[in-house]
């Protein structure tokens, strides 16, 4: 049975309107007294109502992140009047975007189902409902976070709204909470549920169908699938909360909010058996003479890849069903839309990808290698968005259509986005809806990581996310991460989580006295591996690719050196070589000790030719004199080594370096997040954080300034001065 039908199905059995409808639309104050009785047996109707009612809620995540920023440019002929609104940043308060009141519906439904399950717990306990309070949570959470992002102070509800009166005088108080009052609320309401279940992670989501739902007929998925992880979205609101922090107060008064989203983001990359890596699903040349390419990014964006997804909201696929999606028709060509899409890539997206250094590496399987820089002359590839990065040309295919032929309205080229076709880079040629939209990816995640890294001051690990991908080889290289840097990573491990792996196994006061036992992130290389600058694809059993998330359409990044942490170097001194270790020559056996080791006759004039020649061999007076050479050079050597090691790390730990490094890694990722996040409604909001951390959005009326180091390298944009938040309808 298809997803869509068994949501519609458990509701109809429950009788939709008694179980899960409360507060049609809380600013218009069109509400009716509802009974629920919440008895274990119909949890699964009652969470299935608030997924059905998320639903709504799908396309505009998207749309309102993407299409409000710069990545993509929307066609004026075709485009309907709302999107072109979001487009020109000039949205009215009857757009068909502008609708807090759905938001407010799950949000209701989710106080709702809270209030009433407190009484139930007293009679059926915790085994029904744990996991179910934590989901509900979580919905509600993620509800108000992304009202915060669209409209900066919103009404803040946490009890049912049952009546028409209620919801009036909600309305009438004209109260609000702003961003930093939610986030503090949410943070705390989840923090309880995580201390409820501190050794588990995935296991918190409710497992509600006996059986696998199929989305579009396909893909098996589990309906714990549906909901969102406690400590994935306990990590996004503690970014958020040190973001709104940092803007007002400074990144030093953000850091222990930074520092949370670190351990949470850690915590659920590296839960034991659950481990995420970034995977090694890239797009890359199969040639130095980019003649040919090998796509495999696209397998990211499919339903079933659930070690990506980390978790999908399913929809309708038909409009009998309720709440379809039309993401389809904005991104990709469709009978519907006469092959016109909606949405397509800007020139300022083209030119992030082209302006990537690809590089390639020759002989991957073996040690003898040369390294490539494949040129950005667009003149010199068969097609322009080849040129720097793959992943735009990846997930962003056109090609001829032959049905133009036939109908004049019909356009000439068909064009689609792969993230919007469950990953598949072949043209659909019949009109389908999505079956699911997902709430975030897994390598979105990192990225955030990184930029929380960044912000708490740890500029050269989320660095190496981007080049490198987090192993505890990387981990371990001081030419990577500084010993500076490592040492105040093992310094932040304070919630008390540990993996179960023998050699990182170890307590904080453990990595405190002893930095060798392991860092704060902890990247187990049985768990996580790099592939050793060989073929990223080859995976040995039971690990899980960790790359670079750089390297996923750019190539080779951990060898690229045009790809590289700028610093302010003036106080950096040359480091000579390091001076090797050498052992005391022992001294030769005498004669007759050798022959009694050799199994020789002592009187034998061979044995004594022989035992000279092993004198000869040894060679003990020259390995002497070598010796008493290298004690009196070695220590001169090791300390001079030394001293230049401290030296720099000293320049490289001092505040106004790192903070220098930190305004470099952030451009960086940011670069990052438009190449990867590219069409899923991440963009405004990467912007909006970016901004925010500059204490540039102090108000409701704050207006949208693109970053000085953006408009200086790809020129100015159309979304610059409009306003970031939009107009809160009045009811």
């Amino acid at each position: 049975m298809k997803v869509k039908s068994i949501i519609t199905c458990g509701l109809l059995l429950l009788g939709v309107g008694a179980a899960t409808t409360s507060c049609e639309d809380m600013f218009t104050a069109e509400n009716h007294l509802v009974s629920t009785d919440l008895a274990p047996k119909d949890s699964v109707y009652q969470m299935m109502g608030i997924v059905k009612r998320m639903q709504k809620l799908a396309d505009r995540t998207i749309l309102l992140g993407e299409v409000r920023a710069d990545l993509v440019d929307v066609n004026s002929d075709v485009a309907s009047t709302d999107l072109q609104q979001l487009y020109n940043n000039d949205i009215d308060t009857d757009n068909v975007y502008n609708k807090p009141a759905d938001y407010y519906d799950v949000i209701n439904n989710c106080n709702i189902y809270l209030a009433y399950v407190d009484e139930q717990l007293k009679t059926h306990g915790t085994a029904y409902y744990g996991k179910e309070i934590a989901a509900v949570k979580c919905f509600r959470a993620w509800c108000y976070l992304e009202l915060a992002k669209i409209y900066g102070e919103v009404p803040f509800v946490i009890e049912p709204v049952l009546t028409a009166d209620d919801a009036e005088n909600i309305v009438s108080s004209g109260s609000k909470a702003d961003m930093g009052t939610i986030l503090d609320f949410c943070i705390a309401d989840l923090e309880e549920e995580l201390a409820k279940n501190p050794s588990i992670n995935l296991e918190m989501r409710p497992y509600l169908l006996s059986t696998n739902g199929t989305l579009d007929g396909t893909w098996p998925v589990s309906s714990q699938n549906f909901f969102l992880p406690v400590r994935a979205i306990l990590a996004e609101l503690y970014l958020w909360r040190g973001t709104y922090e940092d803007g007002k107060s400074g990144a030093d008064a953000a850091r222990d909010y930074y520092v949370n989203a670190i351990n949470l983001y850690h915590e659920y990359f590296c839960f034991p058996n659950e481990e995420r890596g970034v995977r090694n699903n890239t797009t890359e040349w199969s040639n130095r003479d980019h003649t040919g390419v090998m796509v495999s990014y696209t397998g990211r964006f499919g339903v079933s890849v659930t070690s990506e997804n980390i978790a999908i909201l399913p929809c309708d696929t038909s409009t009998y069903y309720g709440n379809t999606s039309d993401l389809r028709t904005v991104f990709n060509s469709q009978y519907k839309n006469n092959y016109y899409p909606w949405v397509v890539p800007s020139t300022r997206l083209r030119d992030i990808s082209a302006n990537q250094q690809y590089c390639y590496r020759s002989s991957p399987s073996s040690s003898d290698h040369e390294i490539y820089y494949f040129s950005q002359d667009p003149s010199e590839y068969s097609d322009p968005m080849m040129v720097g990065d793959l992943r735009l040309y990846s997930v962003y295919r056109t090609e001829s259509n032959s049905g133009s032929k036939e109908n004049a309205n019909f356009s000439a080229s068909r064009s689609w986005v792969a993230k919007w076709t469950n990953g598949s880079y072949v043209f659909q040629s019949e009109d389908q809806k999505n079956a699911y939209i997902p709430f975030y990816r897994n390598t979105i995640l990192y990225l955030h990581m990184a930029e929380a890294l960044n912000r708490a001051g740890f500029p050269e690990t989320a660095f190496a996310v981007l080049k490198y991908g987090l192993t505890k080889d990387v981990m371990d290289n001081r030419s990577i991460i500084s010993q500076s840097e490592y040492d105040a990573l093992c310094e932040i491990k304070i919630k008390g989580f540990e993996l179960t792996e023998p050699q990182y196994a170890v307590s904080a006061d453990t990595l405190l006295n002893n930095k060798t036992a392991g860092s704060f992130v902890i990247w187990p290389s049985t768990v996580f591996y790099n592939p050793d600058n060989a073929n990223a694809n080859s995976a040995p059993d039971a690990t899980i690719a960790q790359i670079g998330i750089h390297s996923i359409g750019s190539g080779f990044s951990e060898l690229n050196t045009k790809y590289y942490l700028p610093t302010d170097s003036s106080g950096i001194v040359p480091v000579p070589e390091k001076p090797a270790f050498m052992e005391e020559p022992e001294v030769p056996l005498d004669y007759e000790t050798w022959c009694e080791q050799e199994k020789w006759d002592p009187t034998l004039d061979l044995s004594r030719m022989l035992y000279q020649n092993y004198l000869d061999d040894y060679k003990y007076d020259e390995k002497k004199a070598v010796y008493d050479e290298w004690c009196i050079t070695y220590p001169q050597e090791l300390a001079a080594y030394e001293e230049a090691l401290a030296t720099n790390d000293a320049w490289l730990a001092s505040d106004d370096v790192r903070k220098k490094r930190m305004i470099e890694v952030e451009k960086l990722i940011l670069e990052e997040e438009a190449l990867e996040g590219m069409f899923e409604g991440q963009r405004f909001y990467d912007l909006m954080r970016y901004q925010m951390r500059a204490g540039e959005i102090p108000s409701i009326k704050a207006t949208i300034k693109m970053p000085e180091y953006i408009n200086e390298k790809y020129g100015e944009t159309r979304i610059e001065g409009r306003p970031w938040y939009l107009t809160l309808p009045a009811r």
